[in-house]
């Protein structure tokens, strides 16, 4: 594979972004300055870390429940389709 070529799909964008949001929380991922440690620290204090990741929690589940909507939509479609062949072959 030729590099000066080579584009990442999308799949594998997300993978390092995800990849690089967790080495940002991990124990030994990325060095924080002594404002950011400053800024996570009271987040941590005064709660407001925990809002923004319950915040982040539920647009994930909202975005889950309309996945699922959309699914049961096509399922019933594809049920639909299935008795109308099974009519029609009577």
């Amino acid at each position: 594979m030729d590099k000066q070529n080579y584009q990442p799909s999308e799949e594998e964008i997300k993978w390092r972004e995800n990849l690089d949001e967790l080495g940002m929380t991990a124990m030994c991922g990325t060095p924080l300055s002594d404002e950011e440690y400053e800024r996570k620290l009271q987040s941590v204090i005064d709660g407001s870390g925990l809002l923004k990741y319950l915040d982040k929690i539920l647009k994930q589940k909202q975005e889950t429940f309309k996945k699922l909507a959309d699914l049961e939509a096509i399922e019933q479609v594809l049920r639909d389709k299935i008795s109308m062949n099974k009519v029609n072959k009577l």
